[in-house]
């Protein structure tokens, strides 16, 4: 009757295999360094003497063997409710339990409600000895060459410390909770307006899950997996004697209750028939992301914190390992679902079938894409989030209009003699194109200094002062895109006041047009193709990038000759012609 009821079922079963990413083959350095009483002074000497400055090796040669499986069932109707309105009803199911590694003790990562900052190895600190830079066992005060500095003195601590391994049947087995199934209820409607079929609203709304996704490539070179100890100053011949010693890793975690993340889709749309097979539609579509997965740095050092943290004998920091919120480690990456992001977009469509010699499509949207990824620094870990990440996304366009097109030109004979051989030159020629133009797409801003100076100490990074209006002034130029005064050099403990982005890169202004004309041959059904297109037709210069990186002086002074000024362009001109006989 009035109902068209579908449903269905997918069942998937995932595999992902990888190779083995650790260095279980081993690295050796034969470079010069003259605290390594063996050394010949010379690197190649080094080498074909069997004298390394340090050797690395892992302990084992482990990949990755995934598995998942996803299964998802649905039912839907379609309902003629009435002559005018149109229903569409539906419900998906979706169940996947999380990818997990396939072999036990192979793959491991740190379980941040298992790490006890008290079983953190201890360190070899540095110390001067004679008038030379030494590493100093604290427990025994015994000495060892400097490059011991900052590694694990033996026997002490968990190298591990925190680490699960899979197959432990006390932890998630893919390292994050199951998930329940979801709910992803699917709502549409088409109604017809006056019952003419010259109006009609559109809409609709959808949840929409992501269980599969793969990163899970982080788990596979992770301590207590696998450890990689390094040995310095020795020979090949007395290598297999020696079991090195380890030093902080990298690590990666998991939000332990990381929800599945999804897309809330809705989309509303007005559409009028204008007569002389022109329609006309207006339509506003929006996607929210909600638990969005995205990875931030967990292991970073505070602001500030390099700066009373001295190295004794330099005078200098010492290495953030002997200061880090997790001790014993080293960066330690920490992926998150709890992310969110949000697509807002009107759209404006008018196309004309082809009639009466012309085709026409234009094409508009105005849209914001707001979300807290991409950008110049991260996700922060110190920094308000908000202030620090929210804004456009890296591909946010406000403005793009496309105009195509599809032209019959008029036959030449109407102006020339109707004779057979003009016929056959100037009639049944077409001339089509595409005209784009777009708001240029957002670019993020950096800087250095010429002193090096750390001002800083440590933190989420330093951006640069915003003391202007980036859009003010004469701008727009090759020579000055933005307002170049409107960035300053940042002071000492500043993290700076610049946005994640606070200038765009040229937009596109580009118009494609194409001249085709067909020349028969005794008959239809063999012809020649004549086909001439221009690229970028009117040679017209186009900006693509602009130089954002300032360097700044000590006194604030803006030195790079080239911040602000345009860095590329878009291809010029092309054209080409093809002459193509078909039979």
């Amino acid at each position: 009757g009035k109902h068209t009821v579908k449903a269905g079922i997918d069942v998937y079963r995932v595999r992902e295999y990888e190779g083995e990413r650790s260095n279980f083959d081993g690295t050796f350095n034969f470079s010069k360094d003259t605290l390594n009483p063996l050394d010949t002074n010379w690197a190649f000497a080094n080498a074909a003497i069997g004298v390394y400055d340090s050797y690395s090796e892992a302990n084992a040669r482990w990949g990755e063997n995934e598995r998942q499986s996803v299964v998802e069932w649905f039912v839907q109707d379609t309902w003629k409710a009435t002559k005018r309105l149109t229903l569409d009803l539906g419900l998906r199911w979706t169940w996947a339990n999380q990818m997990y590694p396939h072999y036990a003790n192979q793959q491991s990562v740190l379980a941040l409600g298992r790490y006890n900052p008290a079983n953190a190895p201890t360190f070899f600190v540095p110390v001067m000895s004679n008038g030379t830079r030494m590493a100093q066992n604290p427990l025994t005060g015994a000495l060892l060459p400097q490059s011991y500095v900052g590694a694990f003195v033996p026997g002490t601590g968990n190298p591990g410390n925190g680490g699960v391994m899979s197959g432990d049947s006390t932890y998630p087995r893919g390292f994050v909770n199951q998930q329940p199934t979801h709910w992803g209820p699917r709502f549409g409607f088409a109604y017809d307006v006056f019952g003419n079929g010259k109006t009609a609203i559109r809409g609709g709304g959808a949840i929409l899950y992501n269980p599969r996704i793969s990163v899970w490539s982080p788990t596979s070179e992770n301590p207590p997996a696998i450890f990689t100890p390094i040995e310095y100053y020795g020979t090949i011949s007395t290598l297999l004697q020696t079991a090195g010693v380890l030093a902080p890793s990298n690590t990666n975690a998991f939000q332990e209750n990381g929800k599945t993340p999804r897309n809330y889709n809705l989309s509303l749309s007005v559409q009028q028939d204008l007569g002389h097979a022109t329609l006309l539609s207006v339509s506003y579509a929006a996607v929210l992301g909600q638990n969005l997965q995205l990875s931030y740095a967990i292991n970073t050092v505070p602001y500030g914190s390099e700066f009373k943290h001295i190295d004794p004998t330099t005078g200098t920091p010492l290495s953030d390992n002997f200061f880090r919120p997790y001790p014993g480690y080293n960066g330690v990456t920490y992926y998150a679902n709890g992310f969110s992001s949000n697509y807002n977009g009107l759209f404006v469509t008018l196309n004309r079938r082809f009639a009466g010699g012309l085709e026409l499509g234009v094409s508009y949207s105005f849209s914001k894409y707001l979300d807290v990824t991409s950008g110049n620094t991260g996700i922060p870990l110190y920094q308000n989030m908000h202030n620090w990440n929210y804004g456009p996304d890296s591909s946010d366009q406000t403005h793009n209009l496309v105009v195509n097109y599809v032209y019959r030109i008029p036959n030449g004979t109407k102006v020339v003699p109707n004779r057979a051989i003009f016929r056959y030159v100037f009639d049944g020629w077409n001339l089509s194109g595409i005209a784009q133009f777009t708001t240029g797409l957002p670019t993020a801003m950096s800087f250095s200094t010429t002193d090096g100076t750390n001002l800083n100490g440590g933190g989420d990074g330093q951006r640069m002062d915003v003391c202007g209006n980036a859009y003010s002034g004469s701008i727009h130029t090759f020579n000055q895109w933005f307002n170049t005064a409107a960035f300053c050099r940042p002071g000492s403990n500043d993290p700076g006041t610049a946005g994640k982005y606070d200038v765009r890169n040229p937009g596109v202004n580009n118009i494609d047009t194409s001249l085709t004309k067909n020349f028969p041959v005794k008959g239809e059904k063999r012809y020649f193709s004549l086909r001439w297109e221009a690229y970028n037709t009117f040679n017209h210069t186009q900006f693509a990038s602009v130089n954002t990186a300032a360097r700044f002086q000590p006194n604030g002074l803006q030195v790079n000759a080239l911040f602000g000024e345009v860095a590329s362009t878009r291809a010029p001109r092309v054209m080409q012609g093809s002459l193509r006989f078909t039979f």
